[in-house]
């Protein structure tokens, strides 16, 4: 809450509504991966000339600074998916929890959905995000999904759209909205669905390396069978693996999937506002360390035009 109302006394700049769904596709991989690889980003640069963007800031703001001031515009007036997942981040991993305890993964593939964001610690607690920008199509077959690999489910939401869940969402299923005050309020708690587990669907949302790791930890050996046989004789062992213990053993192989030394290191000096992001790169060490010399550079150094 209070980078917030720092961005809201250092900016006071109006932008026109229909230039916010291309200022929130500012924190996607076709700028980010630019600015790393070229120092600039085109699309950065074509957003800020037809919005004529540079003529109304300062020019000794920085890369970090910028950012977080888009994120404000967002979060007061476009909250997309984006803003969503980093508020999640932002509040549960950094804010409840910490790197040395927990861990977030974003995309986690759920049978044939992809989890938004997922909290490991003790348990494994799933946030699908539907913003009011989302239809609730296919969220059926999502819930359905989460409640075959983890033990909480939780659908996130804006205010609006909060009731509308109450009878769409099993009794097991929470149900939580994003406030004004950049804050997560628990409308409905989510309730344990650990002993539900299906093993065979949680197996594969693993890589190989981490279910070999499963097995050679539960069984004391990996099948002794060739490589093209590894999968299926893995996943009999797997599924034999009672749901409580499965899961347990599954949590605490994912939470080595990212580097939380990394990670902790660009947390500590990046913008707040990008924090989502940092989730999709945190093993990669030198995107990373380029992006935080980058939010040190003054927005003018970026070959961005100041012209509409």
């Amino acid at each position: 809450m209070g980078y917030i109302s720092s961005m809201r006394k250092t900016y006071n700049i109006e932008i026109d509504p229909k230039y916010l769904p291309a200022l929130g596709r500012l924190f996607t991989p076709i700028v980010m991966d630019s600015l790393v690889q070229k120092g600039y980003s085109p699309y950065l640069s074509e957003v800020c000339a037809n919005i004529g963007l540079l003529a109304k800031l300062d020019f000794s703001t920085t890369l970090g600074q910028f950012f977080d001031w888009v994120y404000y515009l967002l979060f007061n007036n476009y909250r997309n998916e984006y803003v969503y997942k980093n508020i999640i981040i932002n509040k549960f991993l950094f804010g409840k929890h910490s790197l040395n305890t927990s861990q977030i993964l974003t995309e986690f593939r759920a049978g044939r959905s992809k989890a938004d964001v997922v909290l490991l610690n003790g348990a494994s607690t799933v946030y699908e995000i539907k913003s009011q920008y989302d239809s609730f199509a296919r969220l059926e077959k999502q819930i359905q999904a989460y409640f075959e690999i983890f033990d909480y489910i939780n659908v996130i939401t804006s205010t609006s759209q909060a009731n509308k869940l109450d009878s769409i969402l099993p009794e097991k299923a929470g149900i939580l909205v994003i406030t004004d005050r950049n804050t997560i309020s628990t409308i409905r708690k989510s309730k344990s669905n650990k002993e539900n587990i299906n093993p065979a669907t949680l197996f594969d949302s693993l890589r190989k390396a981490e279910y070999t790791r499963i097995i050679k930890e539960y069984y004391g050996t990996i099948p002794d069978v060739p490589n093209t046989q590894i999968y299926r004789e893995c996943k009999k062992l797997f599924c034999e693996i009672p749901s409580v213990y499965v899961h347990d053993l599954t949590i605490k192989t994912l939470k080595e999937r990212n580097n939380s030394k990394i990670l902790k290191n660009f947390m500590d000096n990046s913008p707040s506002s990008v924090s989502a992001y940092a989730m999709s790169i945190c093993n990669e060490k030198i995107k990373m360390h380029k992006l935080l010399n980058l939010f040190d550079k003054k927005i003018n150094s970026l070959h961005i035009p100041n012209t509409i």
